[in-house]
């Protein structure tokens, strides 16, 4: 079943504004529990000078659990974001795998190492966790928030592994920049300025009760590399390789951050007619909500107990509305 799905041919200054494919994804699943365990013990060596809290991180029930779920933190923002919803969903009987995203999550907040991300980092940490999911579980499934979502997006796209999608404010566009503009400066990264822009321009690096893992902001060249992934998806240089069960898109009336426009356009065109179940969640407007309503430092933001409700709704093992967060609610699916 499918709500509100179409497939549109690619918007004008797509077809125009041509863009190489990322970097080619190369899937290499594990055959079994060990092996994916030795694959996540790399992984995290990777960590090795990374806070705790920060770093790569498994939530498992029972060796035997027989759902994963991936889930990729915000930008900027690192694995503690999502590590309360973890060890609900972990005692809920979900394995989880929580990936620190490339150049996150790094002691020092005010670094500048996102002025060197690469799309190539992001699809190799893409296929190195599907690849680390597909041996612990019979199922693998994928959540994100912001650039996250673009990752979950990509990891649904490209691996068949992957069966369910949830999508949280996926980073297609920024609040306030046209989509044309997106594109050319994904065709054209030199011309997109090096600066840095800070989260709150007014406290910079001092913003009261900020998450002591988020980083205040971030070079502007450090967005792209996600864009490269959605612009890729939106003009079908990548299409989706398999049918899905199940893609929903939550979007958040009161998100500051991202277009919900551009995420609704990018969520149905890539996903609509890819999966047996799409359908869009609408996050009630009343709880005025800001774009990371998932992190527990976020000063708008719901409980651990309403993002786990969301999340199991969006993936069809939820009540429909979230505990009444979703509106309207979503149609249930076991």
């Amino acid at each position: 079943m499918t709500a509100g799905s179409t497939r549109k041919r690619p918007a004008w200054y797509r077809r125009r504004l041509r863009v190489a494919a990322p970097a080619t994804a190369t899937a290499a699943p594990a055959s079994d529990r060990e092996a994916a365990l030795a694959r996540l013990a790399e992984l995290t060596e990777a960590d090795a000078a990374i806070p705790e809290a920060t770093s790569t991180q498994l939530f498992e029930p029972s060796p035997d659990a027989s759902v994963t779920i991936v889930i990729w933190h915000g930008f900027t923002n690192a694995p503690s974001q999502f590590a309360a919803v973890a060890e609900q969903l972990r005692d809920a009987g979900y394995r989880v795998l929580l990936p620190r995203m490339p150049r996150h999550g790094l002691p020092d907040l005010r670094n500048r190492e996102l002025a060197s991300l690469t799309d190539a980092e992001l699809v190799a940490q893409v296929d190195t966790c599907i690849d680390i999911a597909a041996g612990l579980g019979d199922e693998v499934w994928v959540v994100g928030l912001s650039a996250g979502g673009v990752m979950a997006s990509w990891a649904a796209a490209t691996r068949d592994e992957v069966s369910r999608v949830a999508l949280m404010a996926p980073l297609v566009g920024p609040k306030g920049f046209p989509m044309p503009a997106v594109r050319l400066c994904v065709k054209f990264p030199r011309i997109v300025p090096g600066y840095y822009m800070w989260w709150d321009p007014r406290h910079k690096d001092d913003i009261e009760n900020n998450s002591p893992y988020a980083y205040p902001g971030f070079p502007l060249p450090g967005v792209m590399p996600f864009l490269h992934l959605s612009e890729s998806l939106f003009d079908k240089t990548v299409s989706v390789g398999h049918r899905l069960d199940r893609v929903v898109l939550v979007t958040n009336p009161c998100d500051l951050a991202v277009r919900l426009d551009a995420a609704d356009a990018f969520a149905s065109s890539v996903f609509g007619t890819a999966a047996d179940y799409f359908g869009r969640a609408t996050i009630d407007r009343e709880l005025n909500w800001t774009h990371d309503f998932v992190d527990p430092w976020s000063p708008a933001r719901g409980s651990t107990e309403q993002v786990v409700a969301i999340i199991e709704a969006a993936l069809g093992v939820g009540e429909p509305t979230a505990g009444g967060v979703l509106v309207p609610p979503l149609i249930a699916q076991g």
